[in-house]
């Protein structure tokens, strides 16, 4: 029987977190902008900014596992996920 660790899917976990951060962080800041934040203002313009740069790292880090196998994408994503505190 293999271990629990080993039956995961941690790349689909890992991108559905990935993307639940990315959905936040565009919530949070379309809320901002709802309630009167100016749209030009340095507070909105350092979300977009975060944004961007997290979506970005994103694409890369799905980019560099199209040269991997998959048991190294799944090992990655499991260690990405401890290590960012989304699973123990």
């Amino acid at each position: 029987m293999k271990p629990m660790r080993e039956k995961m899917d941690w790349f689909s976990l890992w991108c559905e977190d990935k993307e639940s951060i990315i959905a936040t962080m565009r919530k949070n800041m379309a809320d901002d902008l709802a309630v009167g934040y100016n749209p030009n203002g340095m507070c909105i313009m350092r979300q977009r900014v975060m944004i961007e740069d997290y979506q970005k790292q994103f694409d890369h880090e799905m980019e560099m596992f199209k040269y991997w196998d998959m048991p190294k994408v799944q090992h990655w994503c499991h260690i990405d996920l401890k290590k960012r505190g989304a699973i123990s």
